[in-house]
């Protein structure tokens, strides 16, 4: 079992990162992706991220949405994309000021196929990959 978590500091307040974080159903932000469809609404929800090429979607499943926490759980019930299984990841944004939050991100899956250090490199590279999108999208918004 492998256990990753990634937290960076973003010049920019707990709010407006959570209201893009938040909004399950559109990863616009996030590049590389022919299309997302939403199927539910709230905890349940499931989005299908299509790739480019022939392959299967990416489902994730929203499992916690806590506004008032700034907390939202999601897992991959199905194949994921990285070398792990029964994976569980969380994000949160936690305010330290009024003009700057911590984005906290982080999971436990059980890794298959290459070693728990392996799998933990790679999805730390994603987190961070993907707290530079966010941080991207912030400074557009």
């Amino acid at each position: 079992m492998v256990e990753v978590k990634v937290e960076r500091e973003l010049s920019v307040s707990a709010d407006k990162a959570w209201a893009l974080i938040s909004d399950f159903g559109d990863i616009s932000w996030a590049p590389g992706m022919d299309k997302v469809v939403v199927t539910g609404e709230g905890p349940g929800m499931v989005r299908s991220i299509y790739m480019p090429g022939d392959t299967p979607p990416i489902d994730e499943r929203l499992e916690v949405l806590d506004h008032e926490k700034k907390l939202m759980e999601y897992t991959i019930p199905g194949p994921s994309p990285m070398p792990v299984s029964d994976y569980r990841a969380s994000a949160q944004v936690l305010a330290l000021d009024e003009n700057r939050c911590l984005i906290d991100w982080r999971c436990r899956a059980q890794e298959v196929g290459v070693s728990s250090e392996e799998a933990e490199a790679i999805i730390a590279g994603f987190y961070n990959q993907l707290i530079d999108w966010i941080a991207a999208a912030l400074k557009q918004r």
